[in-house]
Formats: structure tokens, C-alpha cells, sequence
């Protein structure tokens, strides 16, 4: 194994946790009891969503899961040029 490759390993490795962790983290779109109050757009989180955890949460896994695939190709297309 090269160098490049343990270090794209570690990084598929770290980005995977990191997913796992924020997905966990999600909550459900079923909605719970926010559900039984109809539309919440009138709400302050309602209002400012892009600011809540739950966007946040939804942007680290994003971003995280596109480093994944960019890193898994990297690392193929690297390792296959190699042999």
C-alpha cells in the first residue's frame, strides 16, 4: 500500500464516522408531536431554519458524504494507475 492510500483510508474511515454520527443525530421528518399543530412556519424556527441544528446536521452530512465519494474515487483511480 502506498502512502496516498493509507491516508485516503484514514480519510474514508474519519468520513464515515462522521456521517454515521450525524445521521444518528437527525430527527425523524415524521414530526412527533410537531405534527399534531399543523404548519410551523409562523415559528421562529419555522422562520429561521437554515440556522436550526437540524440544517446544520444536514450540511455537515452533505458535504461530509461528497468528500466520501470524491476520496473513494481518488484513491481507485490512484491505486489503479499504480499497477
Amino acid at each position: 500500500m502506498s502512502t496516498i492510500e493509507i491516508i485516503g483510508g484514514i480519510i474514508i474511515l474519519l468520513c464515515a464516522v462522521i456521517i454515521v454520527v450525524t445521521v444518528t443525530m437527525m430527527e425523524g421528518k415524521g414530526g412527533g408531536m410537531n405534527a399534531l399543530s399543523g404548519s410551523n412556519e409562523s415559528s421562529y424556527l419555522g422562520k429561521n431554519k437554515s440556522r436550526s441544528l437540524q440544517a446544520t446536521l444536514s450540511r455537515i452530512a452533505k458535504y461530509t458524504g461528497i468528500l466520501f465519494v470524491g476520496t473513494t474515487l481518488v484513491v481507485y483511480f490512484i491505486s489503479a494507475a499504480m499497477k
